[in-house]
């Protein structure tokens, strides 16, 4: 039976007997749920990250594995995101971002909030479940990027950084 068949079951029969009605929350990750491993490519696409601080929007694809204690069918999943923000090469991004997340049992989550990338890393902040599965709940995300490499260097005090990848796990934020 499907959650909205759960839900319209629940509240026939809560109104039938006037008991209380007990909704089940569904979160994308539950209290318990979390996705130990993933990884991702994020690309600046009108500009480059450089030593003169501007407005950029990133868009990032990747992908979410090792998914446990989340409803049944989640393993894993993919994501793209979206985040417009300040940055430079001192401060990478400072900006609200949104995730669109496609989990491997179909359903769909989308996630958004604030999201500032620092120098130091692991990047960690949470995220609200805006919409989809898991609607009203947090993730707490810690994303670690890939940063400071020689490449990366030379194209800040050069051209500028359009791209770079990194790694990530999340879990349900009580």
């Amino acid at each position: 039976m499907s959650m909205l068949g759960k839900v319209v079951g629940t509240a026939a029969l809560s109104a039938a007997l006037l008991v209380p009605l007990d909704i089940p929350t569904v979160s994308a990750l539950p209290p318990s749920g979390r996705c130990a491993n993933g990884d991702f490519r994020w690309t600046a696409v009108d500009g480059a990250i450089d030593m003169t601080p501007h407005m950029l929007t990133f868009t990032s694809v990747g992908v979410l594995r090792d998914c446990t204690g989340g409803p049944e069918g989640i393993t894993g999943g993919t994501f793209t995101g979206t985040h417009i923000a300040t940055s430079d090469c001192l401060r990478p991004a400072d900006g609200p971002i949104t995730v669109d997340v496609r989990w491997s049992n179909g359903a769909t989550s989308r996630l958004s909030g604030p999201w500032s990338v620092t120098m130091q890393q692991p990047t960690t902040g949470t995220l609200d479940v805006v919409d989809g599965l898991g609607q009203g709940s947090r993730v707490q995300i810690t994303a670690d990027y890939e940063m400071m490499t020689p490449a990366m260097i030379g194209d800040c005090l050069g051209p500028g950084v359009r791209t770079g990848v990194g790694r990530l796990s999340a879990t349900t934020a009580l």
